[in-house]
């Protein structure tokens, strides 16, 4: 499972079948943001009064970063900022907000992987690529992704037992797109 984190967000399947690699196509950043709790559902209204709907994508992505944290700062109509200062913020721990804004962003990152990996079964892994992925790597494990992929209940066990990787390669997509494109014959 490749699922992708950057200017949007997706998801695709990737499966190994005697007639070749086929990669299901899907369109997973626009499927409803999970809701569990009231805190939840708060960012769900903020989302859609301000884009018509809570999708993945208006938190998992590079606008989805700024989003949370400006819905983060509404009740005190504290300023927005981009991606990247929260980010330099994040790691220079100089903003609480930016440091609850990655708390946010890392728990919903870790559910809605879990729940992919429920509905694609990924026993080859899950591959996380793109730049917002790369810029949370370093925060992954102390935010708790691993504990908020693996939050399923009676299934936390089995999501457990797909490995997940970081692609650090920002030609990956290119590469691999050539190399499929190696296998036709120009006529």
């Amino acid at each position: 499972l490749v699922v992708g984190v950057g200017t949007g967000f997706n998801a695709a399947a990737v499966l190994e079948t005697t007639g070749g690699r086929v990669v299901m196509p899907s369109e997973s950043g626009h499927a409803t943001l999970p809701v569990r709790t009231e805190e939840d559902f708060s960012l769900c209204r903020f989302m859609d009064t301000a884009h018509g709907f809570p999708a993945v994508e208006e938190v998992l992505s590079g606008r989805g970063v700024e989003q949370i944290y400006d819905w983060l700062g509404q009740a005190d109509g504290a300023p927005s900022s981009s991606a990247a200062k929260i980010m330099a913020s994040v790691a220079a721990g100089d903003d609480p907000r930016a440091g609850k804004t990655a708390a946010t962003f890392v728990r919903f990152l870790g559910a809605v992987v879990g729940d992919l990996a429920l509905t694609f079964l990924p026993f080859g892994g899950i591959y996380l690529v793109g730049g917002v992925s790369r810029a949370f790597a370093p925060y992954l494990s102390d935010l708790k992704f691993s504990e908020s992929l693996r939050d399923k209940g009676r299934f936390g066990d089995f999501v457990a037992e797909f490995p997940v990787w970081l692609i650090e390669d920002d030609y990956a997509a290119l590469v691999g797109c050539a190399a499929h494109l190696s296998q036709f014959r120009k006529i």
